[in-house]
């Protein structure tokens, strides 16, 4: 019967060593706060109406330029709101959005884009709650890279749906303005992630 036990014990130690060697091993590390990123090509864009256009109606036409994947709405003359880009998150429930930077172009000398973050109850007719928003300094400013910092955006996707949408003040060059690509930064407890990923 001890015989048994310790032919037993040794094998768990094996497994146990295996495990460790191979990143399963559980360690403190693990539950702390990892830090991780979502990217979204400006292609990936929705044209959509604004809510100062209409309750309804179609969406508006959006262009790409080929070599540099940057998305712009297709209509020339346009205002804040009257029409948008819209890019869905599907981000880790429980995360914590910390960061997003958008990558865009304004050559504009006189209109900007707007960028804003929005989110609302999944089965709402609400048009959303905004939870923060920023814009391409007035200007031709060329390619440049606008960020919203210290955020505070908790991600419930049992209860919500978030989405960035973009609205550009197009001049009569609607290519002026356009997007090349997003990065959103959040953070996740590491405890809830797979094993698989929570080792070494």
């Amino acid at each position: 019967m001890f015989k048994k036990i310790g032919i037993l014990v040794s094998l768990f130690v094996l497994l146990a060593l295996v495990f460790a060697a191979n990143g399963f091993a559980y360690n403190t590390s693990a539950a702390t706060m990892m830090t991780n990123y979502y990217t979204i090509l400006g292609t990936e864009g929705i044209g959509t109406q604004g809510q100062h256009i209409s309750t309804h109606g179609p969406a508006p036409s959006v262009g790409d330029y080929a070599t540099t994947r940057c998305r712009y709405i297709n209509v020339p003359n346009t205002q804040l709101g009257d029409y948008k880009l819209i890019y869905p998150l599907h981000l880790p429930n429980g995360a914590n959005v910390t960061k997003v930077s958008f990558h865009v172009a304004d050559f504009n000398s006189s209109g900007s884009l707007w960028m804003n973050l929005y989110s609302k109850n999944w089965n709402s007719r609400d048009y959303g709650d905004m939870k923060s928003f920023t814009l391409t300094p007035v200007g031709n400013v060329g390619d440049t890279t606008v960020t919203i910092s210290n955020l505070n955006w908790n991600i419930d996707n049992n209860n919500k749906v978030y989405w960035i949408d973009i609205s550009p003040q197009n001049s009569a060059d609607p290519g002026q303005l356009c997007v090349y690509s997003i990065k959103v930064e959040y953070t996740i407890d590491g405890v809830f992630l797979p094993l698989i990923q929570r080792g070494g």
